[in-house]
């Protein structure tokens, strides 16, 4: 039965709080998928540039090198950069989903949010069993560590 409600002139009109924007968060299996994707292309810059680089300068027996420094340096700008400038590496794009600033509604990420995540809170969240990656199966809004440390979110950019 449909209740009725009526209007009492007398009561104040209370202002309507703003919404939170309603986001579709990226789960687990869809971040590992990225984050496979992303390896493979680094893996492929790897084959195309550092290993013959390795080989020319006679540094295939070497335990690390100068030129293992650099792959280091390019694969932490590679997600550093993307990020901060896009909020998605390449397997993001490919699988459609975004790092934003859980602060703002799609703000951009700020350089401390994007090393603080990419760089300090990857690093937390591998240490015990990984743990910190697990946690987005566990967590509400399908956060790591590493999303909680930094205050961002991963969503899908578009419904799947």
């Amino acid at each position: 039965m449909d209740e009725v409600t009526y209007h009492n002139p007398s009561q104040q009109l209370q202002p309507i709080p703003e919404t939170q924007p309603v986001h579709h968060y990226a789960g687990f299996w869809i971040r590992v998928a990225a984050t496979m994707l992303d390896s493979l292309f680094l893996i492929g810059i790897n084959m195309l540039i550092f290993n013959p680089l390795r080989r020319a300068w006679g540094l295939t027996d070497a335990f690390f090198s100068f030129i293992d420094l650099i792959e280091i340096v390019f694969d932490l700008l590679y997600l550093i950069l993307l990020t901060w400038w896009t909020g998605q590496t390449l397997g993001k794009m490919i699988l459609g989903i975004r790092v934003i600033n859980a602060r703002q509604s799609r703000g951009n990420l700020t350089a401390g949010q994007v090393f603080l995540r990419e760089v300090i809170g990857k690093f937390l969240s591998s240490l015990p069993f990984s743990l910190g990656y697990m946690w987005v199966g566990w967590n509400r809004r399908k956060q790591g560590w590493h999303d909680l440390l930094a205050k961002t979110y991963v969503i899908y950019e578009r419904r799947v």
